[in-house]
């Protein structure tokens, strides 16, 4: 049995005797991240920046700023377990063209105080990001980024929300990732319920509204670049073909290189072309027939693995 097996296995059995101990302990355990690793090359790049230490959402976070503070924003949002250094390609080229460049560290990575985050929260980090900042020229996010990204400009007033997106390798229907998470830990499904019924609990919300992909469809008027690799083997390519689906305005490039951290030269130089001169990749897709958020089939298939 595997380690994670087994945390499970003793949960399942603890859910028995203490169901609000063992509910607290699993939502604890999907929102910590392992422990910050910042290597010497981005911890120097990090040094470039004007550093910040302050509160976002009720929780600590540490934000990173190049550029001029009277340019446009660009804000950047990285996945799960990364930090700030992810961008050193990036800020650069993107300070040069006379951008206001953010980064920021959510709690438990990077320079950030040790902490569990979780995508309601990252996403509310963000909206004062940019409700403070913007409005913004773009965001540039990744992974886990990506989808709390897409929630939280979403919910902003249209004059806050970017003229342009890239969503980098995120999945786009978050019950699919509680679903794995379960399936990882073999639990059994009364403490899999009792999960749920906390997280919602805790945040008011459903699980089921928190469906990225299906978000898109409120934000056609902002012109997204979607970039994933169907050699990424952390989220699954389908998890990008489903924003592509519903985002009107959107573009699917599909490099076959790149992985999950799709973090080669010729990605790196689509991005930047994206976002300065509104460049797209290629071999960029537009949808041709973007789908009714509102469609019987649609609600339907909605909620079904993707």
């Amino acid at each position: 049995m595997t380690t994670h097996k087994l945390i499970g296995f003793g949960i399942n059995v603890a859910s028995l005797v203490n169901s609000t101990w063992a509910t607290k302990k699993l939502i604890e355990l999907f929102s910590m991240p392992p422990k910050a690793n910042i290597r010497p090359k981005e911890a120097d790049f990090l040094a470039t920046a004007k550093v910040e230490k302050l509160e976002r959402a009720g929780v600590p976070i540490v934000e990173y700023h190049w550029g001029n503070p009277d340019a446009p924003l660009i804000l950047l949002s990285y996945g799960w377990a990364y930090n700030a250094g992810r961008w050193r390609y990036f800020v650069k080229e993107l300070a040069a063209a006379n951008y206001h460049v953010v980064a920021y560290d959510p709690p438990g990575h990077g320079l950030a105080p040790k902490g569990g985050i979780n995508l309601p929260t990252n996403a509310k980090i963000i909206q004062e990001i940019m409700s403070d900042y913007g409005p913004a020229a773009a965001v540039l996010a990744h992974s886990f980024g990506g989808a709390s990204s897409v929630y939280a400009v979403q919910g902003l007033p249209r004059y806050l929300q970017p003229k342009r997106m890239v969503i980098m390798a995120s999945f786009s229907h978050t019950p699919s990732v509680f679903q794995a998470y379960s399936a990882n830990l073999g639990l059994w499904k009364p403490t899999y319920h009792k999960m749920i019924t906390g997280f919602e609990a805790r945040f008011g919300i459903a699980l089921k509204h928190f469906d990225l992909g299906l978000m898109t469809a409120n934000i056609p008027h902002i012109q997204g670049l979607l970039i994933h690799s169907p050699s990424d083997k952390v989220t699954s390519f389908r998890s990008a073909n489903r924003y592509h689906n519903y985002w009107k305005n959107s573009y699917l490039y599909a490099p076959k290189e790149g992985g999950h951290h799709l973090g080669t030269s010729e990605i790196t130089r689509a991005i930047l072309d994206f976002i300065i001169d509104e460049k797209m990749p290629q071999d960029a897709q537009k949808q041709a027939i973007t789908l009714d958020s509102e469609h019987d089939l649609v609600k339907y298939f909605n909620g079904m693995e993707f």
